[in-house]
């Protein structure tokens, strides 16, 4: 069968929660099946209640055969923005510098974890992204036994940010993805990532959103407008908005708020 006519199955993998949904190619491509689960006795600090709750929900037939992508959540990935370098490197060179940043940044806890770049134009700072080694190795050891070929892996942060884009204004902007437990958050600067904010969220979870504007307020161009753009599920949009800061929550034109947040970022990533 030709890939291209090959159904996909886009999986989201989070330290208490997997979203999986499956999409029929063909003339007329379209969802099928969608299902999420609780992961039991799931937390941030260690990857084999997910997979092996993974493993479990890929004995269905509904999830077999297919393309696979999978999407993984930011408490499992690290971002940095690396400056171009002022001499010539090549691709392995240029990971190695990023590899650099990102330790510099986060500690040598790094040092066993993949790194990614962005596609950047010469000259211009690029985008790292890290994840557990150990993640694509349990990845490659549980797709196989259900014929899910991996096609990509993306960390929430950027599915997310690519699917509201269109949305966001190119300058001095704050783009924020809330879940369960954490917040990952990117600053624009003429269309192009120029910080990213990190926090493990607590019940308090706004008292990290009034940082987050807080700090805006400090670094944004004078007579700038601090905006920050959300995308979070439906039950933490109710709480009060930051003082002085412009927040606009970030709802899909056709959703209810029945779906499951994770469900609905599987959904963009065919969008």
């Amino acid at each position: 069968m030709s890939p291209l006519w090959r159904d996909e199955v886009a999986i989201f993998l989070g330290p208490r929660k997997i979203a999986v949904a499956r999409r029929e190619r063909g003339l007329r491509p379209r969802v099928i099946a969608a299902t999420d689960v609780a992961v039991p006795g799931g937390h941030f600090g260690d990857l084999r209640p997910t997979f092996a709750r993974l493993a479990e929900l890929l004995q269905e037939p509904t999830w077999q055969d297919a393309a696979a992508r999978v999407v993984v959540a930011d408490p499992w990935a690290r971002y940095g923005v690396v400056p171009w370098p002022s001499t010539r490197l090549d691709a392995e060179g240029r990971l190695t510098h990023a590899r650099y940043v990102l330790t510099d940044a986060f500690g040598d806890g790094l040092n066993d974890w993949a790194v990614t770049l962005a596609d950047t134009p010469p000259g211009h700072a690029y985008v790292a992204c890290a994840m557990p080694g150990q993640l694509r190795t349990a990845l490659e050891d549980v797709l196989p036994a259900a014929r899910l070929t991996l096609a990509s892996l993306q960390p929430q942060l950027v599915v997310a940010f690519n699917a509201w884009r269109h949305r966001l204004p190119g300058d001095d902007t704050w783009f924020v993805s809330l879940d369960d437990g954490s917040l990952s958050a990117v600053h624009l600067s003429r269309g192009s990532w120029d910080r990213v904010h990190m926090a493990r969220l607590s019940s308090d979870w706004m008292v990290e959103l009034e940082r987050l504007a807080a700090f805006g307020k400090l670094t944004r161009a004078a007579g700038a407008v601090n905006r920050m753009f959300i995308d979070a599920p439906i039950w933490m949009r109710h709480n009060a908005v930051p003082s002085g800061t412009e927040l606009e929550w970030l709802d899909a034109v056709s959703g209810d708020g029945t779906q499951a947040h994770e469900l609905a970022l599987l959904q963009r990533v065919y969008a």
